[in-house]
């Protein structure tokens, strides 16, 4: 009881610390020791049916999701300046340097970045024995 009060409280307490500070993959650890001792149905209520499913030679299962993260930035016009020096001779035949500052715009084209996570639970009496995960997506707000 005190460990589903526990993934309880973490999983209402998730969506308030992901405003409050940065994320990492040692944020994402913790969330998902967290689930360890899980009942299959909270993880179904939670994640959903896995998408791959496959029975372990121990008569454990393994569940598996993957999950793609896209962060599409639209394109932009920034300025750049830079420095132009020239050298003359004047009327008087004088050698004379001058320095001009040019600010033109250059384009920053669109960008779309995608990030994965794959999270596999090791289920075993209906229970989470165990999660592995992995990929550049698998960060979250770290517990303090």
């Amino acid at each position: 009881m005190i460990r589903r009060l526990a993934v309880l409280a973490a999983s209402l307490a998730a969506p308030l610390a992901i405003l409050s500070g940065c994320v990492s993959e040692e944020g994402y650890r913790q969330h998902m020791s967290m689930l360890v001792g899980a009942s299959s149905d909270e993880i179904l209520m939670k994640w959903g049916p896995p998408q791959a499913s496959a029975p372990m030679s121990n008569g454990r299962d393994l569940w598996s999701y993957t999950k793609t993260t896209v962060d599409e930035r639209s394109g932009y016009w920034r300025d750049e300046t830079r420095e132009v020096r020239r050298t003359f001779r004047d009327k008087e035949g004088n050698e004379k340097t001058e320095t001009i500052t040019e600010t033109y715009p250059v384009w920053e084209p669109p960008q779309v970045f995608r990030s994965t996570c794959t999270t596999r639970f090791v289920m075993g009496a209906g229970r989470v024995e165990d999660v592995t995960f992995d990929g550049p997506g698998c960060v979250a707000e770290e517990l303090r």
